[in-house]
């Protein structure tokens, strides 16, 4: 028997989504792949990344020139990137990179990316989950696209408070000053890469401190939109 059968038998392949037994050559059943579409963005607002019903460019302005989310933060999406961010399926990485590359070039037409760059990662959270779950699909995006990643440049302070448990004015709050940048940058667009984006203040302030320390553009992508308007509203009607 062959070595890489006996390893298929004792560790065999399961989908991403749901945890059920597939091929060696896929990451997602028939039916989990057919429930992990990424988001139109014909509904959406490519320069804040919300639904146009929910866009925020009227209230606010940003510092990105453009914002998008691979899929919503929900369903089979959900689980498969929170399977790979607890480390439990580390090639998922590559999955995730190669649509974020897609969907860039997508909503972002002709834009001349000469770099790439990924949101600090919490301390506590590369040590708790073993690995910089940012910062590795990060380099493989800047792969695929054949350009620079920027390393060790964008930095981060302790959050004061979890910005998973806190409210819209409280995530603005939290992360003001939170970041910041060593040295200068001399180049003219970036792609800055986070894993899940709510209100867009984490994106917002990095990409504050990119143009600071020289960037002249910032567009950003996340893998995973959350809409807490939407889950306000379900939450409502008790579904």
């Amino acid at each position: 028997m062959r070595k890489n059968t006996v390893i298929s038998c004792l560790y065999p392949n399961k989908c991403a989504g749901c945890g059920e037994i597939i091929d060696e050559d896929k990451m997602f059943c028939n039916y989990c792949s057919a429930f992990i579409n990424n988001i139109d963005f014909k509904n959406f607002c490519t320069k804040c990344g919300m639904e146009k019903e929910n866009c925020r460019c009227k209230y606010r302005e940003f510092h990105f020139e453009g914002n998008i989310g691979l899929y919503k933060n929900e369903g089979i999406a959900r689980k498969a990137y929170y399977s790979y961010k607890l480390g439990k399926r580390n090639y998922l990485a590559s999955f995730f990179a190669e649509n974020a590359v897609k969907a860039v070039k997508s909503a972002f037409v002709n834009v001349p990316f000469d770099a790439v760059c990924a949101v600090p990662t919490a301390f506590r959270s590369r040590l708790k989950h073993g690995f910089d779950h940012n910062r590795t699909i990060a380099l493989k995006i800047a792969e695929i696209m054949k350009t620079e990643y920027i390393d060790s440049v964008l930095k981060a302070r302790h959050f004061r408070r979890l910005q998973h448990k806190s409210t819209f004015a409280e995530r603005l709050e939290n992360v003001r000053g939170k970041y910041y940048t060593v040295g200068r940058i001399s180049k003219k667009c970036v792609l800055l890469f986070d894993d899940i984006y709510t209100t867009g203040a984490t994106l917002d302030e990095c990409a504050k401190e990119l143009l600071f320390a020289g960037v002249r553009k910032v567009y950003c992508v996340s893998v995973l939109m959350t809409d807490k308007r939407k889950k306000k509203e379900v939450t409502k009607n008790g579904d």
